[in-house]
């Protein structure tokens, strides 16, 4: 047997269980599943229909993980794949969100998207994954940042804390004892961190007792979905249980990331050998509970808004009524799309549909259902509770022509919230409220300093490379986007260049030496 398919099957004996091969073992070959499944049902292209990947990875079991076929094989009487094989048939792996709307349709229940997840693995263990040079950036990434798209701690810390600063908006950094970690997953950090501002100023003006870390910036998502290499899935998520115990926080703050939930809900048992150690709230439930309590004031926006369901949320997570709930609660103008909920297209864009780029084309074309979706509905607005369906979503939408160039039609379900707080804040005289967030309230000078997102700022401000974060952010693609509605943004950036001198005021010196 050749290596790589060695390390190949040795993945697939490791991970397999009974449930998989009964899963592998019960397909009737009825091709129902295609019917459900978007990529095949706009293309009818057989190498995207879900029973060819759940038959390639059943002949490989059958050959080389039964007796029969270990015989079979070595008498010529069963078809043996090769390493070439692999090779083949590794894109179809990847065109494909593993959403699982196919098993919906299985007449046996088969869960299709579990046996692709079990190939991504082996792909992974085997190293042949690494020849796609998509997955080999999420892999290195992780490995050496332990951010997938590659961002440091400064990049994330530098910008978002650029973007707070233009507005006067503080994040409670470090503190101990705060009720909620909050640990943004990296699409958001990284494509949205301006949009996230929003989602800051809905917990600060609810009072909600969170903190963020220093030093986790990344959930894992692309490694556990995309990548779906378990080693490091496993070092992240211990990592962040590690980071929860050192800053004694009760509970972990699950942002609007549909792949997360599914992590946290259900893969991360299967990864660590064990439940994750600390209960999860989803930050949707947590701004319906805020809304009900009287916490979190809002007055219904007229906003014409859809629905689109994440698949990892809805109908691998459970989660559609929590979101349909506090969409009501905000607009007056909330219109179902059809499907719904677990019946719900996929956007495309999750577990690596959007990530990797060969995928765009192909991508765009089948989402022609989800346009087609959006269009029906008559609605202005379409949101999701997930960062990579709304990016998606926001590609589909000016791809066909719903949306006008330059304009936005998809929001992340947190926007449409804070589009009802905001109003209802103003009206009451306590806009104040969003700008400093419960932790860092009542708290000393020096406290204020050594927790802040000011403080991290002065401490990034006495590093050597900080002249380089400052033009990393002058050319960065999001600090212009967000300069469109923010001007003063790149007064700020002047401004800290002048403060970046060897006579810092020494408060900044303080800080600093407080880290």
């Amino acid at each position: 047997m050749e290596a790589e398919m060695r390390a190949f099957v040795d993945s697939l004996r490791k991970n397999i269980t009974a449930e998989d091969v009964v899963n592998l073992e019960a397909c009737l070959n009825c091709k129902m599943c295609g019917e459900a499944c978007a990529w095949y049902l706009v293309t009818g292209d057989e190498k995207l229909h879900p029973t060819h990947k759940t038959g390639f990875i059943r002949q490989i079991y059958q050959r080389y993980m039964t007796v029969e076929g270990q015989i079979g094989g070595a008498l010529g009487l069963v078809p043996t794949p090769t390493v070439a094989d692999l090779q083949e048939n590794m894109r179809y792996f990847w065109a494909c969100t593993a959403c699982g709307r196919c098993t919906l349709a299985c007449p046996t229940g088969i869960s299709i998207r579990r046996i692709v997840r079990l190939a991504r693995a082996a792909y992974s263990d085997s190293g042949l994954s690494h020849a796609n040079p998509t997955i080999r950036s999420i892999v290195e990434n992780t490995e050496r940042y332990r951010h997938s798209f590659g961002l440091t701690v400064p990049q994330v810390i530098g910008r978002v804390g650029l973007f707070l600063r233009s507005e006067g908006i503080e994040v409670p950094v470090d503190v101990h004892g705060a009720e909620m970690l909050f640990v943004c997953p990296a699409a958001g950090n990284t494509k949205i961190p301006d949009y996230g501002i929003k989602l800051i100023k809905i917990l600060n003006a609810a009072g909600v007792s969170y903190t963020v870390s220093p030093y986790v910036i990344d959930t894992g998502t692309e490694i556990d979905h995309i990548a779906v290499h378990h080693n490091l899935s496993r070092q992240m998520l211990e990592e962040w249980e590690q980071e929860a115990d050192r800053l004694g926080v009760e509970k972990i703050l699950l942002v609007e990331c549909g792949c997360d939930a599914r992590t946290l809900y259900a893969e991360a048992s299967e990864t660590l050998g064990r439940p994750f150690r600390y209960p999860i709230v989803s930050v949707d439930t947590l701004m319906l509970d805020l809304i009900r309590e009287g916490r979190l004031p809002v007055e219904k926006t007229d906003l014409k808004v859809t629905l689109h369901d994440p698949c990892y949320a809805t109908r691998l997570s459970g989660l559609g009524d929590t979101f349909r709930e506090l969409l009501n609660l905000v607009s007056d103008n909330f219109i179902e799309m059809t499907p719904n909920r677990e019946h719900n297209y996929c956007c495309n864009g999750g577990a690596g549909g959007m990530r990797l780029p060969e995928n765009t084309e192909l991508r765009r074309k089948i989402s022609v259902l989800k346009a087609n979706q959006i269009r029906a509905t008559g609605a202005e607005y379409v949101t999701s509770p997930c960062v990579v369906c709304t990016l998606s979503l926001e590609d589909t939408c000016h791809t066909y022509g719903l949306a006008q160039p330059g304009e936005r039609m998809a929001l992340v379900l947190f926007e449409v919230v804070y589009d009802a707080m905001e109003p209802a804040l103003a009206k009451r005289g306590e806009l104040d409220r969003m700008y400093v967030p419960a932790e860092l309230r009542n708290r000393d000078h020096d406290f204020f300093l050594a927790h802040s997102i000011e403080g991290r700022m002065a401490a990034l401000m006495q590093s050597p490379e900080f002249p380089a974060l400052l033009d990393w952010l002058e050319r960065d693609e999001i600090v212009k986007r967000f300069s469109t509605t923010h001007p003063q943004v790149y007064e700020h950036l002047r401004s800290l260049r002048e403060m970046t001198t060897p006579s810092m005021p020494a408060l900044r010196v303080r800080a600093v030496a407080d880290q």
